[in-house]
């Protein structure tokens, strides 16, 4: 396969933002663009709440710089869907996924004794309430 020159300059280049108006270097389009989203994803693969944890820290820096270039503040879900958002993983399977780990953890920990063996309840008694005060 042969690239061309300026192929291989446009893929050498990164997107990064242009601070303080927070466009692509690149694309000019509003950062993170979506090469930029593709290539946080690929490098933060391995550590997804590093992801999160480093966009919020951006977002912030992001935030700032709006309010000294604008009179009026920035829309806080604006900045959240831009910077945030699009980090979590979205889809059926992995939500499927995320509520088979949690029942699979809940049913481990119901299978294992209790530290401390429940009291038998006493007839006429519902377990876990107390007998009113007075």
């Amino acid at each position: 396969m042969v690239r061309t020159r300026s192929a291989a300059v446009t893929a050498a280049r990164r997107h990064v933002a242009a601070r303080p108006a927070w466009r692509c270097r690149v694309c000019a389009a509003p950062w993170p663009c979506q090469p930029a989203k593709l290539a946080l994803r690929v490098e933060y693969a391995h550590d997804p709440v590093g992801l999160s944890v480093y966009l919020c820290v951006l977002l912030h820096d992001a935030a700032a710089d709006w309010l000294r270039l604008n009179p009026r503040p920035p829309d806080p879900a604006e900045l959240f869907s831009r910077f945030i958002a699009w980090t979590r993983p979205v889809g059926a399977d992995v939500e499927r996924g995320r509520v088979e780990v949690l029942l699979t953890r809940v049913a481990a920990v119901t299978r294992t004794p209790a530290a401390h063996p429940r009291r038998p309840v006493r007839p006429g008694r519902t377990p876990g309430r107390r007998r009113p005060m007075g």
